[in-house]
C-alpha cells in the first residue's frame, strides 16, 4: 500500500484533468489512463491500509498493552511524522512552484530566480501532505488508547468491548458487508462517495469518521481472525476484486454529475427503468456513496485475500522491501514533483516520463534506505530494529 503511494504521485503529473488544489501541476502531455490510474488507486488504497492498522493496533494491545501499544505508535507514527514533515513540507511546495514556472519559463533559471524572499512563508503551509496519512492514524491510536483506559476504569468488560464485538459479528454473517457500507455511505454522500483527504491539522470531519470507523472495523477483525483463513480462496479474491472494478464505472457515473457534468449511460438507464426524466441530486449522492462503500469493502476482502495468497511463507525480499517502503513513502513526494518539473519541457512521450519519475523515484528511495536508514537508528525509529549489513 505504501508503494502504491509512488505510483499514483507519479501518475497526478499526468493525468488528463487541469491543475487543483490537490496537485498543482500538469505536464503538457497528459493522458486518460493516469486520470483512471489515480482515481481509482485513490478509491481503495488508504481504506485497506487502514483497515490493517487497525487489525495489527488490537494484535499490538492484547500482546503487548495499552501502555506499549502507545509508545510503540508514537515511536512509529508520532516522531517520523515530526521529523519528517518539516524536511518534505518545503520540498514539496517548492517543487510545484519551480515545476510550474520551468514548464511555462523553459528555463531552471527562471524556476528559481523567481521565487522571492517574499514568498519564503509559502513553503511551509499549514498543511500535512502526504503524511496525513501517520497522522490521522496517530490520532486514532491515542483516541483508542485513551478509550481503553477509561474504559477499564468505568465500565465492565462485556460493555467495553461491546462495539468490537457487534461489528466482528456482522462480519461473520452473510451479507455482513453491506450492513458495514451503511456508515460509510452515510458519512460519503456529501461527495457522492468521494474520500477526500484531509489535509489540514484539524481533521476533515468525512475523511476522519470514515477512515476512524474502517480503522474499527480493523480492530474488530482482530477477535474474528480465524476468518483470515476464509479470506483465503482464490474464487473469493478474484470475484472481490473484479467486482471492485465493476462497481468502478457505475460509482464514476455518479460522481461525475456531483462535480458538475451531465448524466451519463448508466444514469440514463436507470431513470429509464424507473420511468423517471433525471434523479434528483440528493439521490444521486446517495447512489454514488453507496456504490462506493461497496467498492471499499470489496477492495479490502480482495486485497486481503490476495495478500494472505500470495504472501504465505517468509520471503526475504519481500521483507527487505516492506520495511524499506516505509522510509520510502516519507521522502517520496518532493521526488515526484521535481523530477516531473524537470522532465515537463522534454519531448519524450507521456508514458516515458511516469515511467522515469516512477523508477527514479523508487531507486533514489531504496539506495538511501539502504545507505543511511536500514542499519542505523533511524531504521530503529521506523521499523522496530537495525539490521545489520
Amino acid at each position: 500500500m505504501m508503494l502504491l503511494g509512488l505510483v499514483l504521485h507519479s501518475a497526478c503529473n499526468y493525468q488528463h484533468t487541469p491543475a487543483d488544489a490537490a496537485w498543482g501541476f500538469r505536464d503538457s502531455q497528459t493522458h486518460e489512463l493516469f486520470s483512471f490510474m489515480v482515481s481509482f488507486i485513490h478509491v481503495w488504497r488508504m481504506p485497506i491500509f487502514m483497515f490493517i492498522a487497525g487489525f495489527f493496533s488490537a494484535l499490538l494491545v492484547e500482546r503487548r498493552g495499552t501502555e506499549s501499544f502507545l509508545s510503540n505508535r508514537v515511536s512509529r507514527l508520532a516522531i517520523p511524522f515530526v521529523i519528517f514533515l518539516p524536511l518534505t513540507l518545503p520540498l514539496t511546495t517548492s517543487g510545484f512552484y519551480f515545476a510550474n514556472v520551468f514548464r511555462f519559463a523553459r528555463s531552471v533559471k527562471a524556476g528559481f530566480e523567481n521565487y522571492s524572499i517574499d514568498m519564503m512563508g509559502d513553503l511551509f503551509p499549514p498543511i500535512t501532505i502526504h503524511l496525513w496519512f501517520l497522522y490521522y492514524l496517530f490520532l486514532y491510536c491515542l483516541i483508542s488508547f485513551m478509550l481503553l483506559q477509561l474504559g477499564r476504569q468505568l465500565l465492565p468488560e462485556s460493555i467495553r468491548n461491546l462495539p468490537t464485538k457487534i461489528i466482528g459479528t456482522i462480519m461473520t454473517i452473510p451479507g455482513g458487508s453491506i450492513l458495514l457500507c451503511i456508515p460509510l455511505a452515510y458519512a460519503l454522500n456529501k461527495s457522492a462517495g468521494l474520500l477526500i483527504t484531509g489535509l489540514a491539522f484539524i481533521p476533515e470531519t468525512t475523511s476522519f469518521f470514515s477512515y476512524g470507523f474502517i480503522y474499527l472495523c480493523g480492530w474488530a477483525f482482530w477477535s474474528q481472525r480465524s476468518l483470515l483463513e476464509k479470506l483465503r480462496s482464490w474464487p473469493k479474491t478474484i470475484f472481490a476484486l473484479v467486482m471492485t472494478l465493476v462497481l468502478y464505472p457505475i460509482w464514476m457515473d455518479f460522481f461525475l454529475q456531483w462535480v458538475g457534468l451531465p448524466p451519463g449511460q448508466i444514469t440514463a438507464a436507470l431513470c429509464n427503468l424507473l420511468g423517471v426524466e433525471t434523479l434528483q441530486r440528493s439521490t444521486i449522492l446517495w447512489l454514488g456513496a453507496s456504490v462506493s462503500a461497496l467498492m471499499v469493502w470489496n477492495a479490502i476482502w480482495g486485497g486481503l485475500g490476495l495478500f494472505l495468497l500470495t504472501t504465505n511463507r517468509r520471503i526475504p525480499f519481500i521483507r527487505y522491501f516492506v520495511d524499506g517502503s516505509y522510509w520510502v513513502y516519507l521522502i517520496h513526494l518532493p521526488l515526484t514533483i521535481w523530477i516531473p518539473g524537470l522532465l515537463c519541457n522534454v519531448e519524450l512521450g507521456v508514458f516515458s516520463k511516469f515511467s522515469i519519475t516512477l523508477f527514479t523515484t523508487t531507486a533514489i528511495g531504496f539506495i538511501s534506505y539502504d545507505l543511511f536508514v536500514r542499519s542505523t537508528f533511524i531504521g530503529q525509529i521506523l521499523n522496530g530494529r537495525r539490521w545489520p549489513r
